[in-house]
């Protein structure tokens, strides 16, 4: 005997609300887990107290097999890239990046870092800075820009789009020693030509200007390699097994895997270089880079 079926109408009235479910179910346990592993504090980039919320499932299972992630490295690295900002949404390695920035560029009579972005970017000093953020960072983004002298743009392979601007690392359309602080986080692994890249960082900062970054960096690579090399006609070789991110199959792929060597190639490229929250290791993934150069 047949099984009787629903009435074709009922279907969208249920989904939504199974799937509205689904998603408070979840978030909710993000919360549980936050209260149960202390995970709250104050957030340096809106400035609010509150949760963070850690989302293992950022890492997906086939990034870890492309990847060849230990489960304590999927661990941590799903750290660095979800333990939201309640408020904000900022991920743990925006919320770095904002720390360096308040360290490094300390504001009032006496200088002293601000308490977070939100309140840094009302200050004469943070105002006074010609800033370029070169691909959004999330949850940061939203409040920077409110900087006047923000410099945003955004990679698109068609071009500007949207009113947004979008910039090339390997071919910046911006003056030699156009800004003070250039920030860009988990970009430079997506470009074809890091170290061109990195030339053209170096021409557009000032003399004493930052290249405040992030960058995935695993524990047991001793050297920087390509991944990927993109040939003159727009073919790509493949040289290790391809990934992309954020899914492993799926997402912008990744050009370079960088190793413990990284300083030295940034000191190369013509940069004073500080790391902060380091060194690399199995449980902390979350480094930032400070490359200054010369006055």
């Amino acid at each position: 005997m047949t099984k009787p079926r629903p009435p074709a109408w009922l279907k969208p009235l249920v989904l939504p609300m199974w799937n509205g479910g689904y998603r408070l179910a979840i978030r909710g346990g993000e919360y549980l887990g936050a209260v149960r592993h202390r995970r709250f504090g104050w957030c340096d980039v809106c400035g609010r107290f509150g949760p963070w919320l850690y989302q293992r499932r950022v890492i997906s299972p086939k990034l870890e097999e492309l990847w060849g992630l230990t489960p304590k490295w999927a661990e941590t690295l799903a750290t660095k890239e979800s333990s939201d900002c309640h408020w904000c949404g900022t991920k743990l390695r925006g919320r770095r990046l904002a720390r360096v920035v308040l360290d490094t560029y300390p504001v009032g009579t006496p200088p002293a870092p601000a308490s977070s972005i939100n309140t840094w970017i009302r200050s004469n000093e943070a105002r006074s800075l010609r800033v370029a953020e070169i691909n959004r960072i999330d949850g940061f983004h939203q409040i920077l820009s409110s900087l006047p002298e923000l410099t945003y743009s955004d990679f698109n392979p068609e071009g500007n789009a949207d009113e947004v601007r979008s910039e090339d690392l390997t071919h910046l359309t911006y003056s030699d020693a156009a800004f003070d602080l250039v920030l860009t986080s988990e970009s430079l692994e997506h470009v074809p030509d890091f170290q061109t890249a990195l030339s053209e960082i170096h021409r557009v900062l000032a003399p004493g200007g930052r290249h405040i970054f992030t960058v995935p960096l695993l524990p047991d690579v001793p050297h920087t390699f390509p991944r990927s090399i993109l040939h003159s006609d727009g073919t790509v070789a493949h040289l290790k097994p391809e990934i992309r991110h954020p899914g492993g199959d799926v997402g912008y792929p990744v050009f370079t895997e960088f190793g413990a060597d990284l300083d030295e190639i940034l000191r190369k490229a013509g940069f004073e270089v500080e790391m902060a929250f380091g060194p690399v290791r199995e449980d902390d993934l979350a480094q930032v880079w400070i490359c200054r150069k010369a006055a």
